[in-house]
């Protein structure tokens, strides 16, 4: 039998299932051919890793008589496709066989100890809520009332103290001063608004009204063991209105930045008309800029001696009479483009919390407090 012209120039790839069923005929001939020429191949041993056949485009392979044409190409496209895959699987088994028992423990252990850290984690998370609220409420309802305790104490002693220095002084002074500003101590924090204290006297206690405000200013700051802030008005009376403005304002906040809880402002009359208008931010009563704290303003008054009958309401008005005169008189040099009786009363309506008189004391040297 004449041998299949194909088949004599081409040799088969390696056997499976799949391409046996493809060469599976009707003519038991035709597959005998088809096996005899594999044993021959077997027999040698080597196969090559890539087969290369030209065939004539048109030509087509015959099975006998089953009528079956299949086009060559397809002969080795399928062997090369499967040779492929099979690399490509047996990359990945070798990679897994690579792979150290060492790191394969290492991420099984790493599982639970991640664990391990989360729950830790979980556990001091109540633990710090719990000494937050803590710290909290020690501040809140111990530590601060024990402080405010204090502070009160100390301003108390250290009032009872310049009361009895100054035993020229009326029993009201003491009194409704010693209250006003111990209140404003007892406050809850944070306090509403400071308390503004205005001192005045006649000529002849000028010197009692400089000694007690400093040293009341001093009582009430006594717990932080710093000195009160003093600003004095007399020394500048000349000045630029704009400009004392801004040095009022700089002393006064930088002060009460740093620590200072207390403030005299002496002779309030001799500043600028201008000037004044600053005490609006430092006296509010609700948006003052610092509301822990205490000013004391002293007003020395022209006449020459202040009667011990008059009472508390009749002093008040006349301080806000003589401030009218000294802040919207045209007659007085740069006050009036400052100052006008609307911002006056605006600003008397501030500084007036609580208006208390002082009397003179013989025992003062000038210049010396008791």
């Amino acid at each position: 039998t004449d041998e299949d012209p194909i088949i004599s120039l081409t040799r088969p790839p390696l056997r499976s299932r799949r391409f046996d069923s493809a060469y599976r005929t009707n003519e038991n001939s035709e597959m005998n051919e088809l096996g005899e020429t594999e044993d021959d191949d077997d027999q040698d041993g080597s196969y090559s890793d890539v087969t290369t056949v030209k065939v004539r485009s048109g030509d087509s392979v015959e099975s006998g008589g089953s009528g079956y044409q299949k086009n060559p190409q397809e002969w080795f496209e399928q062997p090369v496709r499967m040779r492929t895959r099979m690399q490509s699987d047996s990359v990945q088994v070798s990679e897994r066989r690579n792979q150290s028992p060492s790191s394969l423990n290492k991420q099984v252990a790493e599982q639970p100890q991640n664990e391990y850290f989360l729950k830790r984690k979980w556990f001091w998370l109540p633990v710090i809520l719990v000494l937050i609220i803590f710290g909290f409420v020690y501040y809140s309802f111990i530590h601060r009332p024990e402080e405010e305790t204090r502070a009160v104490q100390m301003f108390q002693d250290q009032m009872k103290q310049l009361r009895k220095k100054y035993q020229g002084q009326d029993e009201k002074l003491w009194e409704r001063s010693l209250t006003f500003l111990q209140k404003h101590l007892n406050s809850s924090h944070p306090r509403p608004q400071p308390a503004i204290l205005l001192l005045t006297a006649a000529q002849d206690a000028e010197e009692a009204l400089k000694c007690l405000s400093e040293q009341i200013a001093d009582a009430y700051s006594s717990f932080r063991s710093v000195r009160a802030i003093r600003i004095d008005g007399t020394g500048k009376a000349a000045q630029d209105s704009d400009v004392v403005k801004l040095e009022v304002d700089q002393e006064l906040s930088s002060g009460f930045t740093n620590g200072q809880n207390a403030a005299v402002v002496h002779r309030f009359e001799s500043l600028p008309a201008g000037s004044t208008l600053i005490f609006y931010k430092y006296c509010d009563h609700e948006t003052a800029a610092f509301k822990d704290v205490a000013l004391i303003l002293t007003v020395l008054l022209e006449e020459k001696t202040l009667g011990t009958s008059l009472g508390l309401k009749e002093i008040e008005e006349k301080v806000r009479d003589f401030l009218k005169v000294k802040f919207t008189n045209s007659n007085t040099p740069s006050s009036y483009n400052h100052m006008d009786p609307d911002k006056l009363n605006g600003l008397w309506s501030r500084i007036s919390h609580l208006v208390l008189p002082v009397q003179p004391e013989n025992a003062l040297q000038r210049g010396i407090c008791l």
